[in-house]
């Protein structure tokens, strides 16, 4: 059960990133497709006859989300209220067990008076409510020949933990030194509180400085290596409501 919040739109911000891969980088398939295919193939999509790796926004999401929350975690109720005017960061189990009604009054309540709606859930979403915040899929901006690569990994058996004798992995990878772009799209929701700017709203903007330069992980295998990468922020606009209804890009 996903609730919407139907709130009146403030403003929309649409924040572009590249993203530097500075080591390989697998983002991947579920399984392999074809007999040719690696073992662990990554995300493509064919654009004029060549295959180019592609990352999901789900994937940019889910490791945004990780990195974002480990960190606020680490700062103290004070400097949490000083950033953000909140101090909650995760949302109480017990939520599950409310009306879809009822959510949406907690929900609004917590933006007014801290409650308990987590401030993370607020930003990124959670399995009772959507997220005001979309991650595009990042595409490749490189004009390249070649874009992946299949390395050899030993593999590991799971049930002792330890090297499988005569065993091998063919790990699909993008390269290091490519750039994909993506967008992350705010939509800033009026919850009754005039013109200030919410918590939600606050940390928001905190993440974009955040993200601004960042290196961080995406992707699997990283305990192998593989995954580093450079977030760099390179277009932010803000679009009011008059500028949506008129058109703008």
């Amino acid at each position: 059960m996903i609730i919407m919040l139907h709130n009146s739109l403030k403003y929309r911000q649409i924040v572009s990133f590249k993203i530097e891969t500075l080591e390989f980088l697998h983002v991947g398939e579920t399984k392999a497709i074809g007999i040719e295919s690696a073992d662990l193939p990554i995300m493509k999509i064919t654009e004029n006859g060549k295959f180019k790796p592609i990352i999901p926004g789900s994937s940019i999401k889910g490791a945004i989300r990780n990195e974002y929350s480990r960190v606020l975690s680490s700062l103290s109720s004070q400097k949490l209220k000083e950033l953000f005017n909140y101090t909650k960061l995760f949302t109480d189990e017990n939520l599950k067990e409310e009306t879809s009604e009822k959510i949406r009054e907690i929900i609004l309540n917590s933006i007014k008076n801290e409650g308990k709606v987590g401030l993370l859930d607020l930003l990124f979403g959670s399995e009772f409510f959507a997220s005001p915040t979309i991650f595009t899929d990042a595409h490749i901006q490189n004009n390249l020949e070649e874009y992946v690569t299949e390395r050899y990994h030993i593999r590991i058996d799971p049930d002792r933990d330890a090297v499988m004798k005569n065993a091998l992995v063919e790990v699909e990878a993008a390269y290091p030194g490519l750039e994909f772009a993506f967008k992350i799209i705010y939509n800033s929701l009026d919850f009754g509180l005039g013109n200030v700017e919410t918590p939600v709203d606050k940390a928001f903007n905190n993440l974009i400085e955040f993200l601004d330069g960042r290196e961080m992980f995406l992707g699997g295998f990283k305990s192998r290596g593989y995954g580093l990468v450079r977030l760099k922020k390179e277009n932010d606009l803000l679009l009011k409501v008059e500028d949506l209804i008129g058109g703008s890009k």
